[in-house]
């Protein structure tokens, strides 16, 4: 590995150290200067790397990233107060609050807590459970006035498939993350498989997962954080891109699928459309997937995998 390849992996690295360490902290102050400490430049330095590495200013990506957190909470529980969503999301006051989310998306926060629910995805464009074009990330769907027609609605969401409440455990995953559209998490993949297999960390037994940390309801795609995983056993040095990360125990709705890859925005569907009726709603974690096999080696190409959504009771 050449000079330039190693600086890019080793700036990536600090610069994702960063993105991890607001996600930890969201509900505290987040001064710039501790971030550089993180990512062990200068304030001056660090802003500048920041900037052009993740696209985004520092203040910009902990403001959006704290408004789109509290979009999720209102989405899906509507038990906590607006104001309790808001000191959680690291916002010090609920008037500067407000302010910052209906310049976001365009609609106060109580507005977007009543608005439909957009549980099903086609084409980038989210319905409701009735079949009707509501909101994406927060903002009106002016130019979409159609519903679909309830043989449409099934083709769109049903699979016929198993899906239950299960108690799911503490996994310690290596990964690499990739922000962008998450049918391209495929290069994530090629990267890890890379850096994995001459260590000894890839056969037939290894668990691989796809972990999603934002709702694409809410989040731009070329905004959206996914990351490539192999589950590990005891403590694996990592270096560069590869990172540590984890999953928690907990329960989840778990469904299995058997699907093309033209089919998983299906079957995600038809996960949202079950819970909708289960007497669960999703909780603060991220979703993942698990995959048995290798999808090139059906004879079909299909992959036979499960859909984990962090749940609670409603």
């Amino acid at each position: 590995m050449n000079a330039h390849e190693l600086s890019r992996q080793e700036y990536t690295n600090r610069i994702i150290r960063v993105l991890d360490y607001i996600n930890e902290n969201l509900d505290k102050p987040i001064d710039l200067s501790v971030l550089a400490h993180v990512a062990f430049f200068s304030p001056y330095h660090f802003h500048r790397i920041f900037t052009f590495m993740v696209g985004e200013t520092p203040n910009n990506y902990v403001s959006r990233i704290r408004l789109e957190k509290a979009a999720r909470l209102l989405q899906n529980d509507s038990k906590p107060s607006i104001s309790d969503i808001a000191f959680k999301c690291g916002f010090e006051s609920i008037s500067s609050f407000s302010r910052a989310f209906k310049r976001y998306f365009d609609m106060s926060a109580k507005e977007f807590r009543k608005e439909s629910k957009g549980i099903f995805g086609r084409g980038g464009i989210r319905y409701s459970k009735n079949g009707k074009a509501v909101s994406k990330i927060g903002k009106h769907m002016q130019l979409i006035n159609n519903e679909f027609c309830s043989v449409e609605l099934k083709q769109l969401i049903i699979m016929d498939t198993k899906i239950e409440i299960k108690q799911m455990p503490v996994m310690n995953l290596i990964c690499y993350r990739r922000i962008g559209a998450f049918n391209q998490i495929g290069l994530a993949y090629g990267k890890l498989f890379q850096w994995a297999a001459p260590r000894g960390l890839l056969n037939t037994r290894t668990k691989v997962l796809t972990v999603y940390h934002d709702d694409p309801s809410i989040t731009e795609i070329n905004k959206m954080r996914n990351d490539a995983c192999l589950v590990v056993e005891g403590d694996v040095q990592v270096e560069g891109e590869i990172r540590k990360s984890h999953i928690g125990e907990g329960k989840y709705a778990v469904g299995y699928f058997e699907i093309t890859l033209s089919e998983f925005e299906k079957a995600w569907n038809t996960m949202y459309s079950w819970l909708s009726e289960s007497g669960y709603q999703p909780r603060e974690a991220s979703p993942y997937e698990i995959y048995h096999n290798d999808y090139k080696q059906h004879p079909e190409e299909k992959f036979i995998m499960e859909i984990c959504i962090p749940v609670k009771p409603l």
